[in-house]
């Protein structure tokens, strides 16, 4: 790509009246045909096309697997330079990288303050979405009928489920685009992409060029599952690439609002409540912590955006990320202990009962009827 970054990408705006044809498709179908229709098109994200399933739930599916560009071998890698960061790591990442970035853009906070109770169920959200994370990147996980394919399928669904509920109840498009459009699923691709690619180099969790290609082709097919634009995404390979399209996203949206701070402190006093066990410290000193690794990620003036100040634990950070350092120095020189750390990670997904109980959002809005209104976070 070359020249300016309007010039690379001249009808960003336009995306904000663009959603997902074949999802929202999928969902008017289903919620017309009632608990059958839901329960059918449930069954094909989890077990594939069937012979009764409905026309608007099998184009979603064969577009879902049309992943012939895919290469498996690339995914492998990917998907072991992904596990091999850590669970505590992909944790801090999580919250204070990739959900801050998200929380940051005003229209995205509306979306998610609008389905009522993501700030009270920010732990449960940001267990979740950890989960979400990791089955997205299993050995294999993005093949159909494996985890991270069901799992993206179902938030892609989930999605849709929301934009059905949100333009029921009056949502101004004129003003804010579609919700969830694709101009805000871009965004988010690159907060789960570029932004923690970048993160964890500043928490000294480091990549090399070939294996950040090959991150970026494990998270472009998520994105194609996810219904993402691909013409867009699979031109994103590598940070450069990625930083030019999040420039030209800034570039047309507005500063963080209330909404962005409500959902920020909420996950900040989520997060340290579920990493002060590990840490060994209080959650009061493992919150400082979390917010301190915001503002290193993110800069200063976003953090004072957000309405997250400077704290003690700054001073630490630099002394965890050459503690990283050398953790990530050993295991390329020692395959076993990479392993072990990939097999951890694995070990947290399939053992999820271990950390919360009950099926995710995204799980139980599978076959939940769209006419019943908005998807809820909600403990089990």
């Amino acid at each position: 790509m070359s020249g300016s970054v309007m010039e690379e990408w001249t009808d960003l705006a336009a995306l904000r009246q663009v959603s997902d044809a074949l999802a929202d498709a999928a969902i008017a179908e289903a919620t017309a045909a009632g608990a059958q229709g839901n329960l059918l098109l449930d069954r094909a994200v989890r077990h594939g096309v069937e012979a009764d399933t409905p026309p608007a739930a099998r184009a979603l599916i064969e577009d879902a697997q049309r992943l012939d560009w895919a290469d498996r071998e690339r995914l492998k890698r990917g998907s072991d330079a992904y596990l091999a960061i850590g669970t505590t790591w992909l944790g801090l990442a999580l919250g204070p990288g990739s959900l801050t970035h998200t929380y940051s853009s005003p229209s995205i906070a509306r979306v998610l303050v609008d389905t009522a109770n993501l700030t009270r169920m920010a732990r449960r959200r940001l267990l979740e979405t950890g989960s979400w994370n990791i089955a997205t990147a299993l050995p294999d996980g993005l093949l159909p009928g494996h985890d991270g394919y069901v799992h993206n399928l179902q938030v892609r669904l989930l999605h849709a489920r929301v934009r059905h509920g949100l333009l029921k109840k009056g949502w101004n498009t004129e003003e804010l685009g579609l919700p969830i459009n694709q101009f805000d699923m871009i965004r988010t691709w690159l907060d789960f992409t570029y932004v923690p690619f970048g993160a964890f180099g500043n928490l000294g969790v480091d990549f090399t060029e070939a294996e950040l290609a090959d991150l970026y082709h494990l998270w472009q097919v998520a994105a194609h599952i996810l219904g993402i634009d691909d013409a867009i995404v699979r031109a994103i390979t590598d940070q450069r690439s990625a930083k030019r399209l999040l420039d030209a996203i800034h570039a047309e949206e507005g500063q963080p609002n209330a909404d962005s701070r409500r959902l920020t402190a909420a996950m900040l006093d989520a997060l340290s409540d579920l990493l002060a066990p590990g840490l060994g410290v209080s959650p009061a000193v493992a919150r400082k912590l979390a917010a301190a690794t915001l503002r290193r990620l993110h800069g200063g003036e976003l953090a004072e955006q957000l309405g997250v100040g400077w704290n003690w634990t700054s001073l630490v950070l630099p002394f965890i990320a050459a503690a990283n350092r050398f953790r990530r120095w050993r295991e390329r020189r020692n395959p076993a202990l990479r392993a072990a750390t990939i097999a951890a990670a694995i070990h947290t997904h399939h053992n999820r009962e271990e950390v919360y109980s009950g099926p995710t959002t995204y799980e139980r809005a599978a076959s939940q009827d769209a006419s019943l209104g908005l998807p809820e976070t909600q403990d089990a």
